[in-house]
């Protein structure tokens, strides 16, 4: 499966990068050895995942969060979001939404 990363995703990393610099490396480690069924499915093709943070040793607890899109049709792994679970606890249904609908949108110019 390849990765898409969306605009708004790469800006997302970009923030974080700042501060965790290895955050892109996590994020692609975490891919690499993607188990779906160890993931939490939220519906339509969603999931979220856990991702461990080499910058801040606190294991997945203390890591990063992201949401991506299995974009079956085209054989993609689109992530919608990531946070730091330090910065954010959580997103709400209607940001998760917001990130969705900008992913379609670039999804369908390619």
């Amino acid at each position: 499966m390849k990765i898409f990363f969306t605009n708004i995703f790469k800006k997302q990393l970009k923030k974080l990068k700042k501060k965790f610099p290895n955050v892109k490396n996590d994020l692609l480690d975490k891919f690499k050895i993607l188990d779906l069924d160890n993931e939490v499915h939220i519906g339509k093709g969603i999931y979220k995942v856990r991702i461990k943070s080499s910058d801040y040793p606190k294991g997945k607890s203390g890591g990063f969060r992201s949401y991506f899109y299995l974009y079956k049709k085209k054989n993609l792994i689109v992530p919608l979001c990531i946070y730091h679970k330090s910065q954010k606890e959580t997103i709400t249904e209607r940001e998760l939404k917001f990130y969705f609908d900008k992913v379609i949108e670039e999804l369908l110019k390619i």
